[in-house]
């Protein structure tokens, strides 16, 4: 969800995952602690909540990064604010469909791809050994799920919120909004079909679709973050396009 990459400092964490760099900054532990505010009820809460969201994030980038050394490129992960960022050097390396929008397509499917595909493993797994299952289907996350595992209740609170998490993100990231992976997705093929005016037309629909979604949870879903969120969203498109076009009020 980044639209660049953050500044490094002096509290990022460094790691390889699969070999693959993964950088870490100090925004995104915050951001992480003030999504599950309202969750938290212990310091036992604090740690499984930030784990849950540091465990989905990254396995949604991962799955970018993953395409994108299949494509012959050299991924970086970083993980920041609200989301994660999967970037390569465009002038380094890809071969065969890398640079056609296919490969671009795939690239960017290949997140919420990995985390849908966690996701429904888990369930997968609890639906073997028979324990209830709650679901409901609905805006603005599109799908909740919630069960019970046997034995270890912290496990069991772990992960109802790791699939919680990885479910509402995949949706969210999947919503025709740049630069999100379905906004990403949206323009690969419009630019595809008119590569003069693709760009422009997708940033139009993120402003239509992001406007969209702000009121509805301004109104409907009474969320303060989802309206902070998708009006950054629709703003962040509108100038954009204000800038592309040229308008005469700017």
């Amino acid at each position: 969800m980044l639209l660049g990459e953050p500044e490094r400092t002096q509290a990022d964490i460094f790691f390889h995952l699969f070999g693959i760099p993964v950088r870490v900054h100090p925004f995104f532990w915050l951001v992480a602690v003030i999504l599950g505010a309202n969750l938290i009820r212990s310091p036992v809460d604090l740690l499984l909540w930030v784990l849950a969201v540091f465990v989905a994030i990254l396995v949604h980038e991962l799955g970018h990064a993953l395409v994108m050394r299949l494509f012959g490129f050299r991924p970086a992960i970083t993980l920041y604010g609200l989301g994660g960022y999967a970037a390569y050097d465009r002038f380094w390396g890809g071969s065969g469909w890398a640079h056609h929008p296919v490969g671009q397509i795939l690239i960017h499917a290949a997140g919420p791809g990995a985390s849908l595909a966690l996701a429904f493993g888990i369930l997968t797994l609890v639906w073997l050994t028979g324990q209830p299952m709650m679901f409901e289907v609905g805006l603005p996350y599109g799908l909740w799920v919630g069960f019970m595992l046997p034995g270890s209740e912290i496990l069991n609170q772990w992960a109802n919120w790791l699939v919680t998490i990885l479910l509402a993100w995949s949706f969210l990231n999947l919503l025709p909004v740049y630069p999100l992976d379905g906004g990403q997705i949206v323009k690969e093929v419009l630019e595809w079909i008119n590569p003069r005016q693709g760009m422009l037309q997708t940033m139009v629909l993120s402003v239509l679709v992001a406007g969209g979604f702000c009121v509805a949870a301004l109104i409907v879903w009474k969320s303060w973050f989802l309206a902070i969120l998708f009006g950054y969203l629709a703003v962040a498109n509108f100038l954009s396009l204000q800038a592309a076009a040229g308008a005469p009020w700017r």
